[in-house]
């Protein structure tokens, strides 16, 4: 299949798309639903944990960083 589409409405989807995924990671630091490990690919039901389960500290970097944009506590 071959799609065409402009630049403007390619951008808009790309957006949409954007806003999505951050609001699921902001509620998966609150602990609202799962989330998964886009590096390892662990999965963690009760949402995101406070620190990487493998301790990298740039993985435990961007979860503390997520729970506190999303206001969530560590």
């Amino acid at each position: 299949m071959i799609f065409i589409t402009t630049a403007e409405a390619l951008n808009e989807t790309i957006e949409a798309m954007n806003k999505e995924t951050r609001d699921w990671t902001m509620q998966a630091a609150r602990g609202e639903c799962s989330w998964t490990c886009s590096d390892c690919g662990s999965s963690f039901s009760d949402g995101m944990p406070s620190k990487c389960v493998y301790d990298i500290s740039p993985c435990t970097d961007i979860i503390i960083r997520d729970k506190n944009q999303a206001g969530a506590k560590l």
